[in-house]
């Protein structure tokens, strides 16, 4: 895999909201004639805290001398603004980055999106509800939809988390404006599950079982009810894949092999697959005829 010289740019402004300026990062290849795919990251913090130069901006950026151009957002926090505003702020990030693509080395036909935590929550739920009329802004011109998403023990229905997080302050609480079971309508609107349909991006779903905070149970909800999706879970690892078998080095070599399958290389056609399965399909029959 080629390696590039990278550069970043530094608060770029892509919005005005009443509360703040919404601003990103690019980190991109010093390449001025090649154009590349985007990955767009989304950072967590329970809805509430964190910055897009930290909690796995970092990781984003690491994947700009592979040939990315990572862009790491700023969004509405729940102290400013409660759902959807958050939402919007991505989806408004989305549609920036296919407006200014030329400007930046973009591919904008080749746009993913991830996250981790509440991060990954929000990177799914955008990428679900692309051009929702409910979730979407009515006066946007261009498509939120990406090519791919990765989400890295992400909520996915906040109805179900349970335990402490129905309380009315809990992170989804504050996130929804009041407890989650009383703002029951405004959380289902808040669940990637919601929006799931046959033309839904491939999905990358990362979790650990020993995860207190999202509980693993959410991941398997979601990649049940996907239909284009890879699940790994790792058990004995926890929240931040301390634990288990596979380190956060080993998760973040398989969301860029996951982005790079989806974004560059592509994935096999029916063509080849059809091929493929025919192959399999005679190496089953001779085991059977000669299983008798």
């Amino acid at each position: 895999m080629e390696i590039y010289q990278t550069e970043k740019l530094v608060d770029i402004i892509y919005g005005q909201t009443p509360e703040r300026e919404l601003k990103l990062d690019i980190i991109k290849p010093v390449a001025s004639g090649e154009y590349f795919p985007a990955i767009i990251y989304v950072h967590g913090g329970g809805w509430m805290s964190g910055d897009k130069s930290k909690v796995g901006g970092e990781w984003n950026a690491s994947f700009a001398k592979y040939g990315f151009v990572c862009i790491n957002i700023n969004f509405r926090l729940s102290g400013e603004a409660i759902f959807p505003a958050p939402l919007l702020d991505i989806k408004q990030a989305i549609r920036w980055v296919k407006l200014n693509a030329k400007n930046y080395n973009i591919n904008e036909n080749k746009v993913g999106i991830w996250g981790h935590s509440s991060g990954g929550h929000l990177a799914t739920l955008a990428a679900l509800s692309a051009d929702h009329p409910k979730v979407s802004s009515k006066e946007q011109f261009i498509s939120e939809k990406v090519c791919a998403v990765a989400t890295l023990a992400g909520p996915v229905d906040l109805l179900k988390m349970g335990g402490w997080h129905n309380n009315p302050n809990s992170p989804e609480s504050k996130f929804l404006g009041g407890s989650v079971q009383e703002q029951s309508e405004k959380a289902e609107l808040a669940n990637p599950i919601h929006y799931i349909n046959d033309d839904s991006p491939p999905v990358l779903i990362i979790q650990g079982d020993y995860d207190e905070i999202c509980p693993v149970q959410q991941s398997q909800l979601l990649h049940k009810k996907l239909p284009n999706s890879s699940y790994i879970e790792i058990k004995g690892a926890d929240h931040d894949f301390v634990g288990g078998v596979l380190t956060l080095d080993d998760v973040l070599s398989i969301v860029m092999s996951f982005f790079k399958r989806n974004l560059k290389t592509g994935l096999i056609n029916e063509e080849e697959l059809a091929k493929h399965r025919e192959e399999v399909n005679k190496v089953m029959s001779w085991f059977k005829e000669n299983s008798k």
